[in-house]
């Protein structure tokens, strides 16, 4: 569709509207290439969303969609503070646009960042007064999304039963109906919080089911991340052989995705422990958490 509307003779609507739809498309290509990992082609579109957008006569909404786009990209490749420094900008420009969703998302951008950066207390403080905007209110995913996050953290400073009861009120704005990476994202969480208190058999039940949901999606690096993070859990209980299945499973993606620096040392470690058949558990926890700063 991209490629229909960017030749020069496919005429769409009276005026820019095929400017406008030239960008909306790269946007959403770019979207997609990010949930496939595929982050360099993701600049790329929205480097053409960009060109596209600049000739539509109220420009600034597309652009400000676009930026906001390159920092999310931005935050997953782990560049936190530069998510800090520019995203205030960008949310004051969404305030002026009278775009209060993107404004509340931005703000979920900046806490995630904080929170990356070990600045808890500051991201916990700059989601409450956002859950309660009336913008987010209307927006069931997005409310959803951000009490994730706000339980996400809960979790992290060992507040277990607020985090399990943020995760309660996100899954019923979410309902029931079909797979989605905000629902696999929360079941991730939850999982993450059942670890955290040594309730590990149900974390396994949460992340294997995250892990479906993320394999459905196509999204093979969140896969792999989850392979590692359910194999922890299963060393946790003692099921070292179901372990190493799953450690092989991820560990081509980690290397063909370039999940990692070149000769990250614990890739190394963990793929000669478990050919030994003795999984290095500290291994294993370095490699997901360093996976876990990058998603």
């Amino acid at each position: 569709m991209h490629k229909w509307l960017s030749l020069p003779g496919n005429r769409v609507g009276l005026f820019d509207e095929r400017d406008y739809f030239v960008g909306e498309t790269a946007v959403l290509a770019a979207a997609a290439s990010r949930l496939l990992g595929h982050r360099e082609e993701a600049f790329r579109w929205l480097d053409r969303a960009e060109a596209g957008f600049r000739h539509v006569v109220n420009a600034a909404p597309g652009m400000a969609n676009v930026a906001y786009a390159r920092l999310s990209l931005r935050f997953e490749m782990g560049r936190y503070e530069d998510v800090i420094d520019l995203v205030p900008s960008l949310g004051t420009s969404f305030g002026k646009l009278g775009m209060r969703p993107e404004v509340a998302k931005c703000s979920l951008l900046a806490a995630m960042s904080l929170k990356q950066v070990g600045r808890r207390g500051e991201a916990l403080e700059l989601l409450q007064p956002v859950i309660e905007d009336e913008a987010v209110r209307q927006d069931p995913p997005l409310r959803a999304r951000i009490l994730s996050e706000l339980g996400d953290i809960h979790q992290l400073e060992g507040r277990t039963s607020e985090a399990l009861s943020a995760y309660r009120q996100a899954l019923d704005l979410l309902g029931s109906s079909g797979v989605s990476v905000a629902r696999a994202d929360l079941k991730m969480f939850v999982g993450a919080a059942y670890s955290g208190s040594g309730a590990h058999v149900r974390a396994l039940d949460a992340l294997r089911s995250a892990q479906a949901d993320y394999l459905e999606l196509g999204m093979v690096t969140r896969v792999a991340y989850m392979n590692l993070f359910v194999a922890e859990t299963l060393l946790a209980l003692d099921r070292p052989r179901e372990a190493e299945w799953e450690i092989l499973q991820a560990l081509p993606t980690i290397e063909e995705q370039k999940m990692v620096p070149e000769g990250f040392a614990a890739v190394a470690l963990l793929r000669e422990s478990v050919k030994r058949r003795k999984t290095d558990p500290n291994a294993l926890r370095e490699l997901r958490e360093h996976l876990q700063n990058q998603n």
